[in-house]
């Protein structure tokens, strides 16, 4: 089994890291020389600087893959694919997606829908109109749950296209179905070796039910403290 490092930048370390790109090109070569295969944008001031932050990496780096924290709710799905696509076409392929269940600041809780179930149902309503929109090549309705879309298209679509790598997480039934159904990679949750090896077995379990098992990966976090 193959083993990839991913760096994600402590919290207190996110407005340094991020913010001061005179310093953070450096860092980022380092991070690359150091043998990272990706690092995460995850930044506290929300989804829309997620994006401007990975389009600033993307260009500092060359072969450092860029896993870009998002959520739905904030950008409608046709906006959302059209400039994930040119992030994806601006890194030359090195742009993943990973999908939060939902924002997790109070700046953005106008996005937030209310109850799990809806959260998941909207989350998987998002990535199914993404995928849509990065493979057709004519345009499309949609009339859903939660979004309406009419003549829905995007023209340049990303290297990818429809498969650009999504990272889900979660432990319930529910996040599990929509993991299962959707994810390249499942984010595991800390836990013991016990509680680790039957989560996976659980998402594995999910993937299977779409005839996925075989292609799903998995990120366990391994915190780095320093001394």
């Amino acid at each position: 089994m193959p083993i990839e490092f991913t760096h994600v930048p402590g919290k207190a370390a996110n407005g340094g890291f991020f913010y001061d790109f005179a310093e953070t090109a450096t860092k980022l070569s380092l991070i690359e020389d150091a043998g990272f295969r990706r690092l995460v944008v995850d930044d506290p001031a929300g989804l829309l600087t997620n994006m401007d932050i990975a389009a600033q990496t993307l260009d500092r780096t060359g072969s450092l893959e860029v896993v870009l924290t998002h959520w739905a709710g904030v950008i409608e799905p046709t906006v959302a694919a059209r400039q994930l696509a040119a992030l994806d076409r601006r890194g030359g392929g090195r742009l993943s997606l990973r999908m939060l269940s939902e924002p997790l600041e109070d700046s953005d809780a106008e996005a937030r829908p209310v109850g799990h179930s809806v959260v998941w149902q909207r989350n998987d309503e998002y990535l199914v109109l993404l995928k849509r929109l990065w493979s057709n090549d004519r345009p499309f309705d949609h009339e859903g749950a939660f979004y309406s879309v009419r003549g829905g298209f995007v023209p340049r679509k990303g290297p990818h296209g429809a498969d650009l790598v999504i990272r889900l997480g979660g432990q319930s039934g529910t996040a599990l179905k929509v993991a299962g159904k959707h994810a390249d990679v499942f984010e595991l949750a800390a836990g013991s070796p016990d509680e680790v090896r039957q989560l996976i077995e659980r998402a594995r379990g999910a993937a299977a039910e779409h005839g996925r098992a075989g292609r799903l990966r998995f990120a366990l976090p391994v915190p780095i403290h320093a001394d």
